[in-house]
C-alpha cells in the first residue's frame, strides 16, 4: 500500500512539474501559452502563481493593475522577456503595494506601468489583501520555496490544473495573441481591431450584463474616497521612484455601463474628485470617461474589460511608440488618452462634464440597464422583510 502511495505521489509531483501549469518552475515541456494563468483563465492559479513569478523572474518593465490590464494587455510568460504582467484580479491597493516592494528587489527593473482602478480607493477596502497571495510574496527564499513545492508540485488542485492544461494542449487551445512579442506590431493590431470576433459587450445578452453589473453596483453604491488608500498609493508610487524606476500611471478605459453604474449610484462626483485627487503621485494619463472608447462598445469584451488588442494600443502610447499603421480604430483609442496634471485637470474634468451632460440625452442599452437595476435594488429595499 506505502509502495503505491509513492508511486502515484510521483507520478503527481512528476506531470505537475512537467506540465507546470502556473509557470513558477523552469521547466517548457507544455507551451507555455497553454498554462492558466497567461490567459487570465484561473484567478485562483493566477494568485498563485504571480507571487512567485514576481519573486523569481526579472523582466525590465513591470505591468500592474486589476484584471483589466491582466486581461487587456496580455504578456506571454518566460524568464527572459522584457514584460512581466503583474495585475491581480480584484487587486487592492494594499496587496499591490506588497507585490511592488517585492518587484523592486529585480535588479533589471527599470519600468513599472500601473493600471489605477477607482474601485481600489474605496475606504471599504482600505487595508485589505488576500493573507496567502501576501505570504507568498513576503516570505523568506527558503520559506517560499517550501510553499511553492507544497502548492504547485504535492498538490491534487495543480494536478486537476495539469490536466486541464493538457487537455487544451491536445485541442490546440492556445491563445494566439501570446505568441506575439509586446507591444503587438501594428499590422497585427490593425487586423485585430478592423476584423473583430468572439464575444464583445454589444453582443453580450442584457442578462449577462445585469450579472456582470451586480459586483460593480456593490463597488460604487455608498463609495467613499479614501484619504488612507490615496496616502499607500502615493507612497507606493513615491518608493518605486526612489529605487529609481520609471513609473508610468494610467486610468484604463471604461465602458459605457460601468460609467453608468458610478453615475447613476451617485458617485460620479467622487470619480471626478478622485481624479484630481490622484495627482497626489504625479501626473498621468487617462482614457476613462464619458465621450472616449465609451461609445465603442465593439472594443469591450464585457463590462469592464477592454480587448487586447486595445490594450496594446494604450501600451504603445505609454511607451512613446508610434501606432500610424493601427489603423483608424486604434486612432479613437489613442484620441482617447489625456494627459492630466496640475496644470490642466480643472479645464480637463469640466470637459468631462460637458461630454457627460451630452452622453445623458443619448439612447443606450447600459442607461436603461443600470436605471433598471437601482430601481430594482431599491424597491428591494423598501419591501419589508419576511
Amino acid at each position: 500500500m506505502l509502495v503505491c502511495l509513492a508511486v502515484s505521489l510521483t507520478a503527481v509531483v512528476t506531470i505537475n512539474l512537467v506540465v507546470n501549469p502556473y509557470g513558477v518552475w523552469r521547466t517548457t515541456v507544455v507551451d507555455r501559452a497553454y498554462r492558466l494563468a497567461d490567459a487570465g483563465a484561473d484567478e485562483i492559479g493566477e494568485r498563485l502563481s504571480t507571487p512567485y513569478r514576481v519573486r523569481a523572474e526579472q523582466p525590465s518593465t513591470l505591468l500592474v493593475g486589476s484584471s483589466r490590464v491582466l486581461k487587456g494587455m496580455l504578456v506571454a510568460q518566460s524568464v527572459d522577456d522584457t514584460f512581466l504582467n503583474a495585475s491581480l484580479s480584484g487587486a487592492t491597493l494594499a496587496e499591490l503595494r506588497v507585490l511592488l516592494r517585492r518587484a523592486t528587489v529585480n535588479p533589471r527593473l527599470r519600468r513599472v506601468i500601473w493600471g489605477v482602478d477607482f474601485y481600489a480607493f474605496d475606504d471599504k477596502l482600505a487595508g485589505f489583501l488576500d493573507r496567502k497571495t501576501v505570504r507568498r510574496l513576503e516570505a523568506d527564499e527558503r520559506h517560499a520555496l517550501t510553499l511553492r513545492i507544497k502548492e504547485t508540485l504535492f498538490n491534487m488542485r495543480a494536478f486537476r490544473d495539469s490536466r486541464r492544461v493538457l487537455a487544451r494542449a491536445a485541442l490546440g487551445d492556445k491563445p494566439v495573441s501570446l505568441a506575439y512579442p509586446v507591444p503587438w506590431p501594428e499590422p497585427l493590431i490593425r487586423e485585430r481591431l478592423t476584423q473583430p470576433s468572439g464575444r464583445t459587450l454589444d453582443r453580450v445578452h442584457e442578462g449577462t450584463v445585469k450579472r456582470q453589473l451586480q459586483n460593480w453596483m456593490v463597488s460604487y453604491v455608498g463609495y467613499r474616497l479614501s484619504d488612507r488608500q490615496l496616502s499607500t498609493f502615493r507612497q507606493s508610487v513615491e518608493n518605486l521612484r526612489r529605487a529609481g524606476l520609471e513609473v508610468i500611471l494610467f486610468v484604463p478605459p471604461l465602458s459605457r455601463c460601468e460609467l453608468e453604474s458610478i453615475d447613476q449610484s451617485g458617485t460620479w462626483h467622487a470619480f471626478q474628485n478622485w481624479k484630481r485627487a490622484l495627482l497626489v503621485a504625479g501626473p498621468y494619463w487617462d482614457f476613462s470617461g464619458y465621450g472616449k472608447l465609451d461609445r465603442t462598445p465593439d472594443l469591450f469584451v464585457d463590462v469592464p474589460h477592454f480587448k487586447p488588442a486595445v490594450g496594446q494600443v494604450i501600451l504603445r502610447a505609454l511607451l512613446g511608440m508610434d501606432c500610424n499603421d493601427c489603423g483608424e480604430t486604434a486612432r479613437i483609442v489613442l484620441d482617447a488618452g489625456v494627459w492630466v496634471e496640475a496644470a490642466s485637470v480643472d479645464s480637463y474634468l469640466a470637459g468631462q462634464e460637458a461630454s457627460r451632460a451630452a452622453s445623458r440625452r443619448l439612447d443606450d442599452r447600459c442607461v436603461r440597464v443600470v436605471e433598471d437595476m437601482l430601481r430594482d435594488r431599491a424597491a428591494s429595499a423598501r419591501r419589508p422583510p419576511a
